[in-house]
């Protein structure tokens, strides 16, 4: 197919290709997809997949994809990544044009990874979260951009207006802030900083290169936890996609997704809600009711919910997530484990105790298989279906998982956390009810000390475990209920 047809390089020809395709094996069918785009639009395209035709020499022609065609799209994923021929090949790109100037190497992203190493600092091509029509049209634009050096308009740009809550300085990565991310990544983050500020100054504010820049340092400050520097970011990014792509562009709606995330990270509730209905109503609409990103946005709408305490607003949109996530995702994704127990708890809340137990047990059944035992999510879970069997007054069936979910998060977690100390909390009141109150009392006067050291003496749950233990000194000492 090489030495044919019209739109690739045919045999003698000195010019090569426009774009070789590397990509590993699990990605092919985005490979051939990118491919089938770019050979419609003219360009000249060495793919594996149809052009190492039976009696071609796979090494000798994969050399001359990589030297002679003019640019390298790398299909990016997470197998990619881990892929030797793969990291090899877009490094010969790299090398032939280290700094850049020449856009030799074209990072296509397929799905939300990360960009290691010498990747990082090469602006890519995102395809994830899109329908195939932007896809095709965001991909085209772009290779349009490598191919020609510049994102110039065809008509000029409109009047700047000010920004939505524009921050005092420019959120830089804190130096204080500890990161759960390697060691390595503080450099990222200042290296996507000093970015952004180059090419706002370079490119303007509203380019397409300098908000997706905005938008990924945005994302990394989020991952750090630091939203606050984060929030503002989101916003003027957002802004600036609305009116630049539109309300209903994918990008747009991304950003307005992470946006509506962070305010809840910041307890600001009420604002995140609006916004997640506005970005579902329209992910629904432009997606579909089944896509990832939809159904993302849908479980935040639903979480957010909870936090408002409009619990019955809450019910059917998580059961409706949970229903396709099962369905679209697998009922072990942990996406799907996520929204499982997050109904469980919203049941549980609404007084539905059965329902909540059966959710609870199959969602603590599938993270234990999934993730293990001693993961913070499969602990947290075996903590609901303890709370809720307590409800139901099942006092001997709570007591082991109380004792099981203490013993891993003292080990996990440490004996002071939290969630730790509201296991040992529930624990206490669970040998209560079943008039072990020797061990109960003893359970009270630890998780009392420790709440007090911890949360200080005038924390709401500091006064309730006080509360108990002093009741639990007034009580009678008696034997262990040992009935049936």
């Amino acid at each position: 197919m090489i030495d044919g047809g019209d739109r690739h390089a045919v045999k003698g020809e000195p010019d090569g290709w426009d774009f070789f395709i590397s990509y590993t094996t699990a990605d092919e069918a985005w490979a051939e997809w990118i491919a089938w785009q770019l050979d419609e639009a003219g360009y000249r395209v060495l793919i594996q997949a149809w052009d190492f035709v039976p009696g071609t020499n796979f090494k000798i022609r994969m050399q001359e994809g990589v030297q002679r065609a003019r640019r390298t799209v790398a299909v990016l994923s997470t197998a990619y990544l881990s892929s030797v021929y793969g990291e090899s090949e877009w490094q010969a790109a790299h090398d032939a044009d280290p700094r850049g100037f020449e856009r030799r190497l074209v990072p296509v992203r397929v799905e939300d990874c990360p960009r290691p190493g010498l990747l990082g600092p090469i602006v890519s091509i995102d395809l994830f979260d899109r329908d195939p029509d932007t896809a095709s049209r965001h991909l085209l634009d772009r290779v349009r951009h490598a191919v020609t050096g510049t994102a110039k308009p065809t008509t000029p740009p409109s009047f700047p207006i000010h920004r939505v809550n524009p921050p005092a300085t420019e959120p830089t990565f804190p130096p204080d802030k500890p990161s759960p991310r390697p060691a390595a990544e503080p450099n990222k983050q200042q290296a996507l900083a000093d970015l952004l500020t180059e090419r706002r100054r370079a490119l303007g504010p509203d380019h397409a290169d300098t908000l997706a820049t905005a938008d990924e340092l945005a994302v990394a400050l989020y991952t750090l936890a630091d939203y606050q520097a984060a929030r503002p970011l989101f916003e003027d990014t957002l802004q600036r996609r609305r009116r630049i792509l539109g309300p209903d562009d994918t990008g747009t709606l991304t950003t307005a997704d992470r946006l509506a995330a962070t305010l809840t990270w910041l307890a600001e509730y009420l604002e995140a809600r609006p916004l997640f209905e506005d970005t579902l109503e329209r992910r629904q609409r432009v997606l579909g009711p089944d896509q990832a990103a939809t159904l993302a946005t849908a479980h935040g709408l639903a979480a957010t919910l909870t936090w408002l305490a409009d619990h019955r607003t809450a019910r059917p949109l998580f059961e409706d997530t949970l229903e396709r996530r099962r369905r679209v995702l697998g009922p072990d994704d942990v996406n799907t484990l996520t929204t499982a127990h997050e109904l469980a708890v919203t049941l549980y809340t609404l007084a539905e105790y059965q329902a909540a137990r059966l959710l609870f047990e199959d969602t603590l059944e599938r993270r234990r298989r999934v993730f293990g035992a001693d993961q913070a999510a499969t602990l947290a879970t075996a903590h609901g279906l303890a709370a809720t069997l307590t409800w139901l007054a099942d006092y001997r069936a709570a007591r082991p998982v109380f004792e099981d979910t203490l013993e891993r998060r003292r080990r996990v977690l440490g004996a002071d956390d939290v969630d730790t100390l509201t296991t040992a909390h529930e624990l206490a009141a669970t040998l209560t009810w079943l008039a072990d109150h020797r061990a109960a009392r003893s359970l009270y006067e630890d998780t009392a000390q420790r709440r007090r050291r911890v949360l200080g003496p005038d924390h709401a749950d500091t006064l309730a475990t006080a509360h108990e233990l002093d009741l639990a000194r007034k009580r009678p000492r008696r034997r262990v209920f040992r009935g049936a």
